[in-house]
């Protein structure tokens, strides 16, 4: 239904709110009474009759008005789909009123009433619907009115670019017009102007650029000096506390190892000097009963001289007191008396004869008898002396036992005091495991964490060039490529390397800078002078604290079968290997890396003890050996000088070695990313595809050292070679050649340090024998590899020619 106010606009409502047919009709009546000036129910009584009949004529016709009204604007159906009715007729609303057309007036009220709820109750319908409308249009038309005002403002916009093209198009219809009148001359000043113009913004242009590039050199120089202050100061703090760590951990293994020998030093001295003093104890004991035999023996034999003593005294006492000098004197006067006798004796008769020959036999016997008594007198003193000098001697023995006995309590006690201190750490270590060091790995959660590595391929030649662009821009350190070449391809063919060269080269900061450039892992550990066994390398095992001393090698190869570590390449560097004999210390670690070569699938063990213990770390085998890692590589770096040793011929075969320049030229490394970490599968496949793809060029290698030289070195020199270097040299040259190198230069490598070596030393090489082969190596060389010269093996040698007195 459309309103009287028009389409869009709400109808009123008022105009259809709903009403009852009673109150349609008096709101007529009402009205028409207002309007002409008559009351209900006024008037005189003859006109009330006129006036009844006149208002039921009327209010059938208002009613029959309302009813066409409501439904005369409307056509076909209404609201609730019933027809619309008729309009009514002129006729209809005329003429008398009756009580049906009063009834029917009625009914006819009461239908519109009906029809005016139905449609009222459409219109609040759509009046609820007009609402929403109305929001969405209010919504509307905030956007259209945002929409407007970005319009105004491009229309604004739109209107300065008019504007302003109306400007140029005037400035142009100008400079149409004065071209038209001098169009070549002012062609060549506005080109003259336009051009100074351009050159004058040029020259800017290139000024500004100048010096904002020299700013920015200048800014990048100084920061890059800064960063390499900053750089070299931090490695010179880092090496410093490399050194210092190093050297206190050479200083803390001594000092531990010192204590523990001290400690060991005193339990056998202390074992030793009781051993000693009860064996001196029982001396003393055998020494005191033979001292009492032998002063029984001296009071039996002072009984005896006593005895003499008294035969002697009654001797003297029948010669009537008279003593030795005495007995003397009087014998010499018997003898002259004799003498004088004897000379009677011849005037004398027989009785005076047989008379001296009786004092004669008398004086011998008397003779003998005096030297009979001062031989034992003077045997009598020395027992007499003998006997003081005893009893000196027993009290001194005497004295000694004393002291001996108190020393024996002492260290009886000492004894107790230590075997009570056994037993207290025994108990304190009965429930700690053995091997507190990699107990304490196990527990660590960090080391428990396997960690997530890119398994992309690499490429062996943007590997080496990115870690040596890496080594200068983060550690300052500069190497060839072709030492990093060689390095890397020496771990394809071998997990024993020895890098070699003059102190203070970087031998050491090479595979850690290395390990760390590649996120791998990495230990350092010093090797002592005093090494002689595996155990000074490997540790060792106290029974009586039940304690297993780990050393820092033993720590390194556990912590790289952690997960942590086990799926990344770990370098562990031997410092000064060569302060003592490789061959003694680390015996064990080549038989197994032998072994392991031999039969790379099988699994290798260090033996760290003879019987397994309780509490022992998880990655321990049987509880008492530890599994060599496959993902480990053993670095020893050398010194040449007075205070080391020189490496064994089977560890030289068993090894890659590679010799450091002295001072590597320094480079710019440009922009070069840092790598991520590479893991030991991805780096071994990376090696075995090196091999797939260029293993021909190994063979190329090995028919030149065995058909070009092998039957001159055999022949002339002795210097042979076995299975161990074609393996070596099948993963050697293809992983130098996919790094970037050539053929030659593997061949040069392997010639110097593995074939040439050998003659170095050796007095018994004929002078000109040397240079002949310089010549044909030099000859040989330039037909098997062109393009390259044997610089390592004509250096080593030159150096020998020159070492026999010969350069």
């Amino acid at each position: 239904m459309v309103s009287a106010a028009g389409p869009g606009r709400r109808p009123s409502p008022r105009l259809h709110a709903p009403t009852t047919p009673g109150k349609d009709i008096a709101t007529f009546m009402a009205k028409r009474n207002k309007r002409t000036g008559g009351t209900p129910r006024g008037g005189a009584g003859s006109g009330k009759q006129t006036r009844t009949a006149t208002s039921e004529t009327e209010l059938v016709r208002q009613a029959e008005r309302l009813e066409a009204a409501e439904s005369a604007p409307e056509t076909g159906t209404g609201p609730d789909g019933e027809t619309a009715a008729e309009p009514v007729k002129e006729e209809d609303v005329t003429g008398p009123v009756t009580v049906d057309r009063l009834r029917r007036a009625i009914a006819q009220v009461e239908t519109v009433r009906k029809r005016a709820d139905t449609r009222q109750a459409a219109l609040d319908k759509k009046q609820a619907k007009l609402d929403n409308d109305d929001a969405e249009l209010a919504e509307k038309q905030s956007e259209h009115q945002r929409k407007e005002q970005d319009l105004r403002r491009r229309e604004q916009s739109l209107d300065a670019d008019e504007r302003r093209l109306a400007e140029e198009r005037e400035r142009l219809a100008d400079l149409q017009q004065e071209a038209r009148r001098d169009f070549a001359g002012y062609r060549r000043t506005q080109l003259d102007l336009l051009q100074q113009e351009l050159d004058e913004r040029r020259a800017d242009f290139e000024q500004r650029q100048r010096e904002l590039e020299k700013e920015h050199a200048d800014r990048y120089s100084q920061r890059e000096r800064e960063l390499l202050t900053s750089r070299t100061e931090l490695d010179e703090r880092e090496a410093a506390l490399h050194r210092g760590e190093l050297e206190q951990k050479r200083l803390e293994r001594r000092l531990t190892a010192r204590e523990e020998h001290l400690d060991q030093e005193v339990d056998d001295r202390i074992r030793e000097r009781i051993a000693g003093l009860q064996t001196e104890l029982e001396l003393a004991r055998q020494d005191t009963a033979g001292h009492r035999q032998q002063l029984e023996a001296m009071r039996t034999l002072a009984q005896q001289r006593a005895d003499e003593l008294a035969r002697y005294e009654a001797a003297e006492a029948e010669l009537n007191g008279m003593g030795l000098l005495e007995a003397a004197a009087k014998l010499q006067q018997l003898q002259e008396d004799n003498r004088k006798l004897r000379t009677l004796l011849a005037a004398n008769p027989l009785q005076d004869r047989e008379r001296v020959a009786e004092l004669e036999a008398r004086q011998h016997d008397l003779l003998i008898e005096r030297d009979e008594l001062l031989r034992q007198n003077a045997e009598l003193r020395r027992h007499t002396t003998a006997t003081m000098i005893s009893a000196t001697e027993r009290e001194n023995a005497r004295m000694i036992n004393q002291a001996l006995q108190r020393q024996n309590e002492v260290l009886t006690n000492e004894i107790d005091q230590q075997s009570a201190r056994l037993k207290q750490m025994q108990e304190v270590l009965k429930d700690s495991s053995p091997f507190p060091a990699c107990s304490a790995m196990d527990d660590d959660e960090t080391c428990q964490i396997a960690p997530v590595l890119d398994g992309a391929p690499i490429r062996l030649r943007d590997l080496i060039t990115r870690i040596r662009g890496r080594m200068a821009i983060d550690l300052g350190l500069y190497y060839s490529e072709a030492d990093l070449r060689c390095f890397v391809a020496g771990m394809a063919a071998s997990r024993l390397h020895l890098l070699q060269g003059i102190s203070g080269i970087g031998k050491t900061r090479l595979p850690e800078a290395f390990a760390q450039i590649i996120g791998a892992g990495r230990e350092t550990v010093a090797v002592a002078a005093e090494w002689r066994s595996p155990q000074d390398l490997l540790g060792y095992y106290n029974a009586f604290e039940r304690k297993f001393y780990e050393s820092e090698f033993t720590q390194s190869l556990y912590k790289a079968r952690l997960p942590l570590y086990r799926d990344k390449p770990f370098i562990v560097v031997l410092d000064e290997m060569n302060l003592s004999h490789p061959e003694q210390y680390f015996s064990d670690l080549l038989s197994a890396m032998e072994r392991k070569e031999s039969s790379p699938g099988e699994r290798q063990f260090l033996p760290l003890m003879t019987a397994p213990v309780s509490l022992a770390p998880r990655l321990l085998h049987n509880g008492r050996a530890l599994e060599l890692p496959e993902n480990v590589w053993f670095i020893g770096t050398a010194n040449n000088d007075e205070t080391t040793v020189r490496f064994a011929d089977k560890t030289y075969d068993r090894s890659h070695v590679l010799e450091l320049p002295p001072k590597p030229p320094r480079f710019e490394p440009g922009e070069v990313r840092p790598l991520a970490p590479i893991s030991y599968r991805t780096l071994m496949n990376t090696f075995d595809a090196a091999e797939a793809t260029d293993g021909g060029e190994a063979e190329k290698v090995l028919a030149f050292l065995d058909d070009g030289l092998g039957e001159r070195l055999r022949g002339d020199f002795g210097v042979s070679w076995g299975s161990r270097l074609e393996r070596q040299a099948r993963r050697f040259v293809p992983v130098a050649v996919a790094a970037g190198g050539r053929p030659g230069e593997a061949a040069d490598h392997l010639l110097a340090t593995k074939v040439l070596r050998k003659l170095m030393g050796r007095v018994e090489i004929a002078p000109g024998d040397l240079r002949e082969l310089h010549e044909e190596i030099t000859v040989l060389w330039s037909s098997a590899f062109p393009g390259t010269v044997p610089r390592k093996s004509l250096q080593v040698l030159e150096r020998e020619i020159r070492s026999l007195g010969l350069g």
